[in-house]
């Protein structure tokens, strides 16, 4: 019964499992063809296949397709802030410990804001106002800070 249900749940989300399964071959395939392509980048590598799946399959679960322009959500800002820092702690603690440079995992978290931004701004037309600008660049350095303080911590 137990493989029953695994094998409905494969089925209903056959997107998510697709997408994880060919960026695991594809890691495989990468690691074996370029010597520099360590375990790191291999794990990188499925985790952003498996967003992927999940943006993709939560897209098909209502019913839009992968390039449907979809209503803009509305988020409380707190919800926006926590993301935005969690966000920050991630991609700033994974730039920083695969660069080993704290100040380039904080660079690199305001270039991604700043091209989101320019994103929005030219390729969408649409407009962005400074105050999601800073919340979203306070919280992203926000959530950095603990990465950064750790490093600051441990190179004394």
């Amino acid at each position: 019964m137990e493989q029953l249900l695994y094998l409905l749940a494969f089925l209903l989300h056959w997107r998510l499992v697709l997408s994880a399964l060919g960026t695991v071959a594809l890691a495989a395939v990468l690691s074996r063809l370029i010597p520099p392509f360590t375990a790191g980048y291999c794990v990188a590598l499925v985790i952003c296949g498996v967003v992927f799946g999940i943006y993709w399959q939560g897209r098909a679960d209502i019913g839009a397709t992968l390039t449907q322009e979809l209503p803009e959500p509305k988020i409380s800002s707190l919800v926006a802030f926590l993301g935005f820092a969690f966000i920050g702690f991630l991609c700033g603690g994974l730039v920083a410990a695969m660069s080993g440079s704290a100040t380039l995992g904080a660079a690199a978290l305001l270039l991604g804001a700043a091209g989101v931004v320019l994103w929005y701004r030219f390729l969408k037309r649409l407009p962005f106002r400074s105050r999601s600008i800073g919340l979203a660049v306070v919280a992203l350095l926000a959530g950095y800070s603990p990465v950064l303080l750790l490093s600051l911590g441990s190179a004394s």
